[in-house]
């Protein structure tokens, strides 16, 4: 049995919900920083709404608490900005989540006024994340690190940090086990949680309820009653059910919904966040694997099933939005871009083909020349109506729904007449390979001097 254990935490887990929770602490801190940026002096500073005196001063420790100069408040609160901005991006993680958790923490001992609950739990485990390896994924750390080792050759100190990391987020997930049982029988010892009529009386708070939750209250009794039970039994039931892996997603789905309801319905944003953000940690690496697999196969799924029924859909009703796309065959990066457009024309709207087709060319009565030196788009079995350069991307642009949000920036810029100087000077800088007309030594070619 402690051969088991020692395996099993010997064995680095948790990797990708621990860096997952890293990105969205950092997106909740910086939310607190921006969202009362313009406040911060009337919130924090010594000469605030809150008047933090001497005594409060010595009973709390705080970066803010070192000087009463605005210029040094400023300097410490844009600090921690930064600070968090680096932990988000996952640099140097056990430093700058050290250095994150610091400059939160000075924040946080001057916010007991305008606490919500979220950030109590949140500054627990964010302490005991300091000793978590949370750049594993999705960080600039990982990018930058070299091949994963073999931890069966780690040294002492390294399986001492396995340890201490797996244990780090054990404790984590057992606080918020915690929050959720203890939460659960306060609400069964509470009268009003016991006839199901909490959630009436929570509407009539006018600071912690909207409008929303007061409509569903007064419209739907039967269902806040259901609510008001339910979020006991799922809280109750939370610890006992996370280690059942057929369960554990729909309790934490159901953990999800009931924080999004407080969010919407209490306006509690950041409490919500915080508690939804932590159920990250209760699912292990080969979980999030099998759930990215599934999301995978499910999207190409979706995505296979979409393009026939719109392709049927876009050839009976956007037969007339057809156009042909002149690109330049021996050109690679071009070819590429064609290979990717056809991917995402999901209307089957363009007709790629390429420039050195001389007999479609001819047909169009369009300039081999200045084919060459731009893309060229014409309306199916319409001569005389081509485009090109900046205003052919336009074209190709508004037929692929992918591409809809450069469309507007693409028709300013063909309008004011950047977009074709810029597009001519990217066409004249690239390279073509004029394929079949050279041997085996054949160099790159400048745009233009090509021949056919």
């Amino acid at each position: 049995m402690l051969s088991s254990y020692r395996s099993f935490f010997l064995t680095e887990r948790f990797l990708i919900g621990t860096s997952l929770l890293r990105i969205a602490i950092g997106f909740i801190i910086l939310y607190n920083y921006f969202v009362n940026y313009w406040q911060r002096y009337f919130l924090w500073h010594d000469f605030g709404i809150n008047m933090y005196s001497d005594e409060f001063k010595l009973m709390s420790w705080s970066l803010y608490n070192l000087s009463s100069s605005i210029l040094y408040f400023d300097v410490i609160y844009h600090l921690g900005i930064i600070v968090t901005i680096i932990y988000l991006l996952g640099y140097k993680g056990r430093i700058f989540t050290f250095l994150t958790y610091v400059f939160f923490y000075s924040i946080y001992t001057r916010s007991f006024t305008i606490s919500d609950g979220g950030d109590n739990l949140l500054i627990v485990n964010m302490f005991f994340l300091l000793f978590t390896n949370n750049t594993a994924y999705f960080s600039l750390d990982a990018a930058l690190r070299e091949k994963t080792r073999d931890f069966s050759e780690l040294d002492v100190f390294h399986k001492f940090k396995l340890i201490i990391h797996n244990f780090a987020v054990l404790f984590c997930i057992i606080q918020l086990c915690i929050v959720y049982f203890f939460s659960g029988m306060y609400q069964i010892m509470g009268e009003m949680w016991q006839n199901g009529t909490a959630l009436y009386y929570i509407s009539q708070v006018r600071e912690f309820s909207r409008p929303i939750l007061k409509d569903v209250v007064d419209n739907y009794i039967g269902l806040t009653i259901i609510i008001s039970y339910l979020s006991i039994l799922i809280k109750i039931a939370f610890p006992f059910v996370i280690t059942n892996k057929r369960i554990k997603p729909f309790i934490v789905s159901a953990m999800i919904l009931f924080h999004a309801g407080i969010g919407m319905g209490m306006g509690l944003l950041t409490f919500s966040l915080v508690m939804i953000v932590m159920e990250l940690l209760v699912f292990s690496d080969s979980e999030y694997r099998s759930m990215h697999a599934y999301i995978k196969k499910t999207t190409r799924k979706l995505s296979v099933s979409l393009k026939r029924k719109t392709r049927v859909w876009g050839t009976a009703k956007l037969n007339q939005m057809r156009i042909v796309v002149f690109y330049d065959s021996w050109c690679p990066i071009c070819t590429q871009i064609s290979v990717k457009l056809r991917n995402l024309d999901c209307f089957r709207l363009l007709q790629l083909v390429s420039l050195r087709d001389s007999v479609l060319v001819k047909s169009y009565e369009l300039d081999a020349e200045e084919l060459v030196k731009r893309m060229h788009t014409v309306s199916v079995g319409k001569p005389g109506s081509e485009k090109k350069g900046i205003d052919a991307l336009y074209q190709i642009s508004i037929r692929i729904p992918q591409l809809w949000i450069v469309a507007p920036f693409l028709y300013i810029f063909s309008k004011l007449g950047i977009g074709g100087l810029l597009y001519d000077y990217v066409a004249s800088r690239r390279k073509v390979i004029p394929v079949g007309n050279c041997d085996q030594a054949c160099d790159f070619v400048p745009v233009g001097t090509a021949k056919e």
